[in-house]
């Protein structure tokens, strides 16, 4: 073959290339925040392998593609804007785990049952709690149905978001930080409960040493707070799972909204 005609045969692979590549930098924040497509529990060459695999899926059987006339500066510009919009993607479908997370260490710190402290052996920083509602949400939500609805998601916003043309607005970034503020307040209200029995327990402890004082108590106080924290986790789970897994089945409606925005 001539190098006339290799330059050629390269030349009209360059346009596919680069749409796979720009599909692949939207994607790739997604499938690394996500846990539901890999998050951290994957390693990094699954993640990337999966990638590229919907990247060229949407870009040969969808049809995404970008113009071949565009100049290096141009594409990487859009690349950029892809990166940063997979990213806010990824945050987004990442929160009700991320809820998850900070309600369990919310928790812990009122009940003072980290595994850290528990196990400080096995090198450990995740709070138990944490731990707990992280896998349970994650996998209520996979037997629920919550990956098609996100998949599903991530591929209409290549329809209603054209290929290299995001752009975060002022309204697409309030919008990620009510959802975010929102995450937040659904940790917070997770772990209220705990942490109002645990004071409760602290205030009848500290009742009872000042009417009975020669009662060693202190030792009493510590199990207590985990005894009772654990049967309000016990009796809640269900009403946690609940909770949870309605924001994994609305983690589509949201992509769909914030895509609109950006749009």
């Amino acid at each position: 073959m001539s190098p006339a005609a290799i330059s050629e045969l390269l030349s009209s692979f360059a346009p596919h290339v680069w749409s796979v590549a720009l599909c692949a930098a939207r994607l790739l924040p997604v499938f690394f925040l996500c846990p539901m497509l890999g998050g951290r529990l994957a390693p990094t060459s699954v993640r990337l392998a999966l990638t590229l695999a919907f990247a060229l899926s949407i870009h040969l059987v969808g049809g995404i593609s970008v113009a071949s006339d565009l100049t290096p500066w141009a594409l990487a510009g859009m690349a950029v804007r892809e990166v940063v919009f997979g990213v806010a993607l990824g945050l987004i479908a990442s929160l009700p785990f991320d809820a998850a997370r900070m309600g369990g260490r919310f928790i812990d710190l009122f009940r003072g049952t980290s595994a850290e402290a528990s196990l400080p052996m096995v090198g450990t920083h995740e709070a138990a709690t944490s731990n707990l509602l992280y896998q349970l949400v994650l996998a209520v939500a996979l037997v629920a149905g919550a990956l098609p609805v996100v998949i599903a998601a991530l591929f209409q916003s290549f329809g209603v978001v054209a290929l290299g043309t995001p752009a975060l607005g002022t309204d697409a970034a309030m919008s990620v930080a009510r959802m975010v503020g929102g995450a937040f307040a659904l940790g917070l209200a997770i772990g209220a409960p705990v942490a109002g029995v645990t004071m409760a327990c602290d205030c009848l402890v500290g009742l009872v040493a000042k009417v009975a004082p020669q009662m060693n108590l202190p030792e009493v106080a510590t199990p207590l707070k985990i005894l009772a924290g654990g049967a309000v986790i016990w009796l809640s789970l269900g009403l946690i799972s609940e909770r949870l897994l309605d924001v994994s089945l609305r983690l589509g409606d949201s992509i769909h909204t914030f895509a609109q925005l950006v749009r």
